[in-house]
């Protein structure tokens, strides 16, 4: 076998596994997205060698043993928050073995010398490097004592574990639906922004806008998002297109985020930044693809003092490219950088700073259709924008996390974040429907100027204590967040103009001497949260918390008329209720309940009257989660959701002197059912799959026969694969997947064909506008040229179907999915 890069020594326990080795001395080692001293374990009763195993997956440690001995040995059950030493002393203590530290920071377990009788004795080995070709070269050199086991690649990501929920733990502990993207995930299907990842995610959903895009998940939006497991910040403009070089994982949780978020039940994003290692590692690479897409990436990490107690770490970007609709194109800088202090043996400090600024000219894709809703048919390189438009969007992060581990069992952490983003807009674009008559549709322009910044903050002390013989787990925090956005704007008729020979207006002066929409909207909200897990039994958990909100304020002042107002929600408490059962040592079956809770007040029932109560609801899922093999893992969950008291649109009054939207009803209610199915990680060492399909059925509780939402369709397969063909050609891999899904659409109202008139001016009727069923077929290739470097070659829409990735309504909003492309990436890692 050629010597290139090991991406885990997993791969040394799975193989060991299926070759049936005799004697398999197995060296683990996986990779945290959130290292910490402290882990939530669980480790269900079953052979000292698994526990061991599960351990060193679960903390990203290595561990040294002899896999036939302890093979022979049963171990208790292990579940609450350890560290390492601790979680190994408990594990070993009933046994004649300890854990001697080595000098890679991990563990070797051997048989404790006072103890004669334990045979075979244990082969004490060397760690097993990260790199083939530090192995071998390490075998003479310890040839005397020490066995050198073959290194075998495999790339296996930790999909399993996340720490969506303010901790790290296992996936098969959540009782919760929740979907890893790892960066070996996105690094091999060429994932560069958010909106590329949401599209690729088990269950959801994208619908594009003019300027944004929105994901939903089983019918409902997916609203909040946050950053290292910190405060939950609400899914701004610009989140969408955030770009996933600064970070090592995207985790969506999928329903009610009950402890640490309010408002919809579609789920929570939770982005895993870049940490600095101590290690010394540099990564680069550069991709061209299809409509001149070029892209180049730069990532450094490691330690800035000979004791390594100052790390850091930088990622640089920079991309140009163009698009399939013609003549957009855009260009991207960013800029990461993060710092890490061992401030104390048990206090980190890890801060940093991140700046992302894109430009983008003639960017709007959105096409209208006919006056009767019917497609146009338009080439898919066109855009209705005038080519002089443009887009800059800025945004620059701050954060820190301040870590302090007690002891043992306890830690306590604070994360803050600041934002600061800017959007500034001078476009025109033609939206309408397009008469048959004349081919005519609306010339509008359109001037923006958005300034956001946002403020988080969260405070908690997380651990477990002993009561009756179990170890239980224990949360209690704070979070606090404030965002201001202060947006101005100009929204202007133009003239008609025909939809197949378009000629634009002439640009505007920008910036405008005067803005029609001229806002500041504030938002400050704190809650308190705690979470308990008691463990009454070895294999059962019951989960008990909530979330206290005692600071709900929005604040809107409208600048051109100089009024304020100020809506305040009254506190509330928010449970949530969950358990777990291990049925066996890999299978949970699991079910939670967690209510939804949203502010409305300031959409009002009258001009004089009260804004609207909050809207209201439950989320219910049950399922179960089975580790097929220490990285591999199945679920099904089904889901049941329900909304009550939602606004809905009554009559349109003006309100003087108020901000306030006029005038709804809190009547609106839906449900939605369905069925998520999961399968994420490694078959084999070669083998790696991902396969996640969800059946979800959404309706609006008073009239079952309309959909709640209905751009989210029944039945949505998202498929994506990789092998790796050592045995054929060293360092060849191949790969493929396929998003398929059943028909979706979005209801609208046209006017019916009048006979008289000859023009479809007659009586309004509702229609639907369908995206038939459909599948996108993708495929990939790489190839390992030496331990440093690789290329790989990605094919996206094999069959170059055409079809639109979002419908929208007669005037606008329909947007052609891409045509075939490729991405061809050359990467370095020293």
């Amino acid at each position: 076998m050629k010597d290139y890069q090991a991406k885990t020594t997993l791969a040394l326990a799975v193989r060991a596994i299926l070759w049936g080795m005799p004697l398999s001395i197995v060296s683990i080692a996986t990779t945290s997205a959130y290292a910490a001293n402290v882990y939530q374990i669980s480790i269900s009763s079953t052979t000292l060698d698994q526990a061991l195993k599960q351990l060193a997956i679960q903390t990203g440690t290595t561990i040294s043993y002899d896999s036939t001995t302890l093979s022979k040995i049963k171990s208790a059950s292990l579940k609450g928050n350890y560290s390492v030493e601790t979680a190994l002393e408990t594990l070993l203590k009933p046994h004649a073995f300890e854990a001697i530290k080595v000098a890679n920071a991990g563990y070797s377990i051997q048989a404790k010398a006072t103890v004669a009788a334990v045979e075979p004795k244990v082969v004490q080995l060397e760690a097993i490097r990260t790199r083939a070709d530090q192995a071998q070269n390490s075998n003479s050199q310890h040839e005397s004592n020490s066995t050198q086991l073959p290194t075998i690649s495999i790339k296996a990501a930790s999909q399993n574990m996340t720490n969506v929920g303010k901790q790290t733990q296992n996936i098969k502990d959540v009782p919760q639906s929740v979907t890893v993207m790892s960066r070996q995930r996105l690094d091999e299907q060429g994932l560069k922004t958010l909106d590329d990842v949401m599209v690729q995610t088990t269950g959801v959903t994208r619908e594009q806008l003019w300027l944004n895009n929105n994901y939903s998940a089983r019918g409902l939006k997916i609203e909040n998002i946050r950053y290292d497991g910190g405060s939950t910040s609400s899914l701004e403009d610009r989140s969408n297109s955030a770009d996933m070089a600064q970070y090592d994982a995207v985790e969506v949780l999928r329903g009610a985020d009950g402890l640490f978020g309010a408002g919809e039940a579609g789920g929570v994003i939770n982005l895993t930044s870049k940490r600095p290692k101590a290690e010394t590692e540099i990564n680069g690479s550069i991709s061209a693809g299809s409509w001149n897409n070029y892209r180049g990436e730069f990532d450094a990490t490691g330690s800035l003092t000979e004791d390594q107690s100052v790390k850091g770490r930088l990622v640089t970007v920079f991309q140009d490219r163009d698009f399939f609709y013609k003549p957009t194109q855009s260009r991207r800088e960013m800029v990461y950088g993060a710092l890490s202090f061992d401030l104390l043996p048990e206090t980190t400090l890890s801060t940093g700073v991140s700046y992302q600024k894109d430009k983008v000219d003639a960017f709007n894709a959105s096409l209208p259709r006919w006056e009767d809703g019917a497609d146009l048919h338009l080439p898919r390189s066109t855009t209705m924008g005038a080519p002089w438009g443009w887009i800059e969007r800025k945004n620059t992060s701050f954060f820190a996390n301040l870590q302090h581990q007690i002891n043992d069992d306890w830690k306590t952490q604070l994360n803050v974040r600041h934002n600061i983003g800017n959007d500034a807009i001078n476009s025109a674009e033609m939206e309408g429907a397009v008469s048959y008559d004349t081919h005519q549709s609306q010339w509008w322009r359109y001037q923006d100027d958005t300034r956001f910044k946002e403020t988080t903050m969260d405070l908690n002390l997380q651990g477990s204590f002993n009561l009756f013989e179990q170890k239980h787990d224990l949360i209690l925090g704070i979070d606090h967040s404030n965002n201001q956005k202060d947006y101005r704007l100009n929204w202007t008729y133009y003239a008609d103009g025909d939809a197949f020979n378009r000629v634009a207006p002439p640009e505007w002066d920008y910036p405008a001497l005067s803005w029609a929409t001229n806002t500041t909207n504030k938002n400050n909200k704190s809650a308190l949260y705690g979470s308990l897990k008691l463990r009454p039994i070895d294999d059962l958990a019951l989960i008990l918390g909530g979330r206290y909100t005692f600071k709900d304020e929005l604040t809107i002042n409208n600048h051109n008329s100089n009024i304020e107002n100020t809506y305040t929600e009254d506190k509330k408490f928010v449970p949530y209720y969950g358990i777990t059962y291990d049925i066996l040592p890999s299978t949970t079956a699991y079910a939670s309940f967690a209510e939804i809770y949203k502010n409305q007040r300031n959409y009002l029932t009258a001009a004089d009257g009260p804004g609207l109560e909050p809207l209201t609801g439950r989320n219910i899922e049950f399922g179960i989660k089975h580790q097929i093999n220490p990285n591999l893992l199945a679920s099904i969950a089904y889901f049941d959701i329900k909304k009550e008291k939602e606004k809905v649109y009554n009559t349109y009054t003006s309100i003087p002197n108020s901000n306030s939207l006029c005038c709804y009803i809190g009547t609106g209610s839906m449900e939605s059912k369905g069925v998520d199915v999961e399968l994420n990680g490694n078959i084999s060492p070669d083998w790696n799959l991902s396969v996640g399909y969800t059946y979800n059925k959404n309706e609006k509780k008073d009239n079952t026969e309309n959909p709640y939402n209905s751009y989210t369709p029944k039945n949505l397969l998202k498929i994506w694969t990789t092998y790796q063909l050592d045995q054929i050609v060293d360092g060849l891999e191949i790969g493929g997947g396929v998003i398929a899904q059943s028909k979706n659409y979005a209801a609208g109202s046209v006017r019916e064909f009048n006979p008289v008139t000859q023009k479809f001016d007659g009586a309004w009727k509702s229609i639907e506008l369908v995206q038939p069923n459909y599948a996108i077929w993708s495929a990939r290739v790489a190839y390992d040229i030496n331990p440093q470097w690789n290329i790989a070659l990605n094919l996206n829409n094999i069959f170059d179907k055409t079809y639109y990735s979002t419908i929208g309504y007669p005037g606008y909003g329909n947007f052609y999915g891409e045509p075939r492309n490729f991405l061809l990436t050359l990467k370095a890692s020293y």
